[in-house]
């Protein structure tokens, strides 16, 4: 994936209200990271359908992010998951790590 998060979607939403915008950046840099977390937890210890449930919840970050693809890819991830498949974790992995490093420069 070789788009990056941007904040788009949140000036959209916002319509241009820059409190209410900073208050939605904010409940994502404060939810973000503590799902993430519970993301490689459950992922580590092969508890799928756990981690099926984390990435239904962050995909809808990926989307607020502006990022499509990943939407669509975390979509998909879940899906896998809830198989037993763990096909598209590096991909996914990749999607998390670009928002931990987009999140930490916002």
């Amino acid at each position: 994936m070789k788009k990056l998060p941007d904040l788009s979607k949140f000036d959209e939403i916002c319509d241009n209200d820059a409190d209410f915008k900073n208050q939605m950046v904010n409940i994502l840099k404060k939810e973000f990271p503590t799902e993430q977390k519970l993301f490689y937890e459950s992922f580590e210890a092969e508890k799928y359908k756990e981690t099926a449930e984390i990435v239904h919840k962050l995909k809808h970050k990926v989307n607020l992010l502006n990022l499509e693809d990943g939407y669509l890819l975390a979509s998909e991830f879940e899906k896998q998951l809830l198989n037993g498949s763990t096909e598209l974790s590096g991909d996914f992995i990749d999607i998390l790590t670009k928002i931990e490093q987009f999140l930490k420069k916002i």
